[in-house]
C-alpha cells in the first residue's frame, strides 16, 4: 500500500504541500507516548496533526509532556506495533475496530481485528490510548469511554460518471434517500445479482464491516445490517474499503465522507478517485442535484448548508478512556488529558474561537472539517 503520510513528510522536509510528490513510506513508527487507531475518515487529518504539518500556513504539531504521538492508518500491513517493545497485533480498520481495540487495551481481553482472515487474537493491554471515530456511540452515563467531538463532516456519495454519460442521464448525481434505500436493498430482492436504475445496470458499494461511515450511512437511509445482508450475500450490493474510489466505474455509487473528498481533491490526502468519480449530496427531489462540497478541485470547501443538515451532517470524535481524563480518578493521566483538552489550541479536539493558522482547527479546515455542531458534547459510552 502507498502510505498517506504525505503531510508529515512535507513538514519534516520543510517543503510546501502543493509541490510535494506523494511517496511511499517504509514503515509506521512506534509511539513514544500515546497510540491512536481507528477511523479511515479521520486518519489523514489526525496524522497531519500528530506528525506535524504546515498546510495551514504555520507549523502545527500536537505533542504532550515533551513526547510525540503515533497515529496508525486504518489500512496498510496486516499488523502494527504501537509501542516500544510492544506486541504486534492486527491493524484496526475503521471506527468500530478502533474503539474495540481501545476497549481491549483497557480490559486485557483478547483482541481480534476485523480484517477477514487476519491476525489471530492477542492480548494488547496498554497498546492503544485513543481511537478515531466517525460516528457517535450510544450514550451511557456510566460508560468507560469518552467520545469528544473532533470536527464536523457530512456524508454524501461518490458516483461514477462524466458529463454526457448515461449515468448522468439516469440522475445518478441526484439520488434521494428513498432511491438510495432501494438501491442498497436491490429493490427488495433477496436473490438478484444485479440491478438497474434509469435503464442502466448500477452497482452499489458499501464500506467494509466495522466502518463508521457504513454504520452512519445505513442509519441515515433507514437500513440496518440485517436489511442489507441479503443484497450483499447475492452480490447485488458489493463491499470495499471505505473512501477508496480509485476504481469506481461509471454507473457505480458508494458512501463518501465530504471531508475525505475535499482532502483528496485538494492534495491534502492521498488521492483515491477514479477519472469518472464525482461526489454529490443526497437530494431532496429526484433530478435536483445537491452539492456536498463547493468550489473546484484543488480549492474545494465544505458546503456549510449541507454540513449543517441534521440528517446528512455528522460530528466525528476521538475516544479515550474516561478514567484517564477525569482529574478526580486515580487513573488520571494529565498528559493524555492535554492531548484532548478542548481549550488547548494544539490538541486534537480544539475547536475554539481562534482559527489562526497555528491552531489545530485551522489544520482541520484544510482537510474539509468544520467545527462540530453547537449541540455536540462529550458523550460517555460503554466499552465495545
Amino acid at each position: 500500500m502507498i502510505s498517506k503520510k504525505s503531510v508529515a513528510i512535507a513538514a519534516t522536509l520543510g517543503v510546501a504541500l502543493s509541490g510535494l510528490a506523494l511517496v511511499p513510506a517504509s514503515a509506521e513508527p512506534v509511539s513514544n507516548s500515546y497510540a491512536i487507531v481507528g477511523s479511515d475518515t479521520l486518519e489523514d487529518v489526525v496524522s497531519a496533526i500528530v506528525n506535524g504539518t504546515n498546510i495551514s500556513g504555520s507549523s502545527v504539531r500536537a505533542t504532550t509532556g515533551g513526547n510525540t504521538l503515533g497515529s496508525f492508518d486504518a489500512t496498510g500491513t496486516p499488523y502494527i506495533t504501537t509501542k516500544p517493545n510492544g506486541i504486534r497485533f492486527g491493524r484496526p480498520n475503521g471506527s468500530g475496530d478502533g474503539v474495540k481495540a481501545l476497549s481491549r487495551s483497557m480490559d486485557g481481553a483478547a483482541y481480534t481485528s476485523g480484517t477477514t482472515g487476519g491476525p489471530a487474537a492477542v492480548t494488547i493491554t496498554g497498546q492503544v490510548d485513543i481511537a478515531r471515530s466517525s460516528s457517535a456511540g450510544t450514550s451511557n452515563a456510566a460508560g468507560e469511554l469518552l467520545y469528544i467531538p473532533f470536527g464536523r463532516d457530512a456524508i454524501g456519495y461518490a458516483y461514477g460518471a462524466t458529463d454526457g454519460t448515461t449515468a448522468m442521464a439516469t440522475n445518478l448525481d441526484s439520488l434521494t434517500l428513498a432511491q438510495l434505500t432501494n438501491l442498497y436493498t436491490c429493490g427488495g430482492s433477496t436473490t438478484a445479482t444485479s440491478q438497474t436504475f434509469g435503464g442502466q445496470t448500477v452497482t452499489a458499494y458499501l464500506p467494509q464491516a466495522g466502518s463508521g461511515t457504513r454504520k452512519d450511512f445505513l442509519a441515515k437511509i433507514s437500513l440496518s445490517e440485517s436489511l442489507v445482508a441479503a443484497a450483499i450475500a447475492s452480490g447485488c450490493v458489493k463491499t470495499g474499503q471505505e473512501h477508496d474510489a480509485s476504481a469506481l466505474a461509471t454507473n457505480s455509487i458508494m458512501p463518501m465522507s465530504a471531508s475525505r473528498w475535499i482532502a483528496m481533491s485538494n492534495g491534502a490526502s492521498f488521492k483515491k478517485q477514479s477519472a469518472v468519480a464525482n461526489i454529490a449530496g443526497v437530494a431532496t427531489t429526484a433530478g435536483t442535484p445537491v452539492a456536498a462540497v463547493d468550489g473546484t478541485a484543488g480549492a474545494l470547501e465544505p458546503n456549510a448548508t449541507y454540513y449543517a443538515n441534521s440528517t446528512w451532517g455528522r460530528d466525528t470524535y476521538v475516544v479515550v478512556e474516561y478514567a484517564r481524563v477525569n482529574s478526580s480518578d486515580a487513573a488520571y493521566d494529565a498528559n493524555l488529558a492535554n492531548v484532548v483538552d478542548t481549550t488547548n489550541t494544539k490538541s486534537l479536539t480544539y475547536n475554539g474561537a481562534s482559527a489562526m493558522a497555528n491552531t489545530t482547527l485551522a489544520v482541520k479546515k484544510k482537510f474539509g472539517f468544520l467545527a462540530p455542531s453547537g449541540s455536540a458534547v462529550n458523550i460517555r459510552v460503554a466499552k465495545s
